[in-house]
């Protein structure tokens, strides 16, 4: 699930978060997110773990909450545990446009994600998908990635 924009957060939280498997956010949303739940907290790894903690409708699968922020680390909570990962440093000079950046995020972490890799790979490549997308104008791709 990705919680996509606040307004997400704020109508249609109680329909959402029992199916949920691995939600994605950025920092504002998260924070919207714990707002419309009533908790009191506007730390982000705190958020994190409360959404992962979350009831399940069906308890096979343990739920995975990934928050972006930005220029800092990634955060990822799953089991009652964050941990924190880093982006790739870019420049302010080559910072072009952040629409799509979010999206960007989500499709490379999934596309490692749906190969079995390990968290921090699906994490490493989100964040390759994001810094190349910033980089231009628009939410496009240069013809070949050099992702490896």
């Amino acid at each position: 699930m990705n919680l996509s924009a606040p307004f997400i957060c704020e109508f249609f939280k109680d329909v959402q978060e029992k199916y949920m498997d691995y939600v994605f956010g950025n920092e504002t949303e998260a924070r919207t997110f714990s707002r419309v739940h009533g908790w009191e907290t506007d730390d982000v790894e705190q958020i994190a773990i409360k959404i992962s903690e979350l009831p399940k409708a069906i308890g096979t699968y343990k739920r995975t909450t990934v928050i972006t922020q930005g220029a800092d680390p990634v955060v990822v909570a799953e089991d009652g545990k964050v941990k924190k990962y880093p982006v790739i440093p870019l420049p302010k000079e080559k910072l072009v446009d952040t629409n799509g950046a979010g999206d960007a995020f989500v499709g490379g972490f999934i596309s490692q994600l749906v190969h079995g890799k390990a968290i921090e790979e699906c994490v490493r490549a989100g964040c390759y998908a994001s810094n190349v997308v910033i980089q231009r104008s628009g939410c496009t791709y240069p013809e070949k990635p050099d992702f490896n």
